[in-house]
């Protein structure tokens, strides 16, 4: 047997699961109320007005009792921040849209669906966002990966449906991922200010179907 062989075989078992019960599962369940906190903290006051012995008390912490969890406030942020990531990469997945753009349209519209069912996270987010143009921010760096990381993967998706014929010739698919990305993060930043008169999740599908008549070539909205 090669030595390549060793390695693929070992890379492919799958880790045993391992029960965490007694002190180790209590310290999971406080370290989870802790994010919880620091969601609803970072949602209402943004990162640099929220206190951390606040969000300690919050669960009944002092402060030195929550940095056993989060040795800093930018460790705490950067827990919050990969807690929402695998929130959504949880609820949103897609691998292969068969070169399908309303397909693919669709999916991005279910994505408002699930943060529109997290609307503390999802407030955070927005507070944050905001932030984070200010490069002191300790989020800076995090939220420009994000963003060309989200055109990127877009555009990414998009480029073969022309080739396809399913996406019209000519069509600029990173100007395209770059509009969706600014328009639902509008949307997004308007549904946190005003949740009882906007549905985030409609009014993103609306503008998603006018889009996807706009660019397939066979004119499909996603409610066709």
């Amino acid at each position: 047997m090669t030595m390549h062989t060793e390695v693929s075989q070992k890379s492919t078992e799958r880790p045993k699961r391992v029960r965490r019960t007694g002190p180790y599962k209590a310290a999971d369940a406080r370290r989870q109320a802790i994010l919880e906190s620091a969601i609803e903290h970072f949602a209402q006051w943004g990162y640099f007005n929220s206190s951390m012995p606040k969000i300690a008390a919050d669960v009944g912490l002092t402060k030195a009792g929550l940095m056993h969890h989060f040795s800093s406030k930018e460790e705490l942020l950067s827990a919050v921040l990969e807690l929402r990531d695998q929130r959504a990469f949880s609820a949103f997945y897609a691998e292969d849209f068969d070169n399908d753009p309303v397909r693919y349209l669709r999916q991005v519209a279910a994505q408002t669906a699930f943060n529109e069912s997290q609307p503390g996270l999802t407030q955070m987010f927005s507070v944050l966002a905001a932030e984070s143009s200010n490069e002191e921010h300790p989020a800076h760096e995090y939220f420009q990966r994000r963003y060309k990381s989200i055109v990127d993967a877009s555009s990414g998706f998009m480029a073969p449906m022309i080739v396809a014929g399913t996406l019209r010739e000519g069509t600029d698919v990173r100007q395209v991922a770059a509009e969706i990305l600014a328009v639902v993060d509008g949307f997004t930043i308007q549904w946190a200010l005003d949740k009882t008169n906007t549905s985030l999740h409609s009014t993103v599908f609306n503008y998603l179907d006018r889009l996807s008549r706009s660019v397939t070539t066979d004119g499909r909205g996603l409610g066709d």
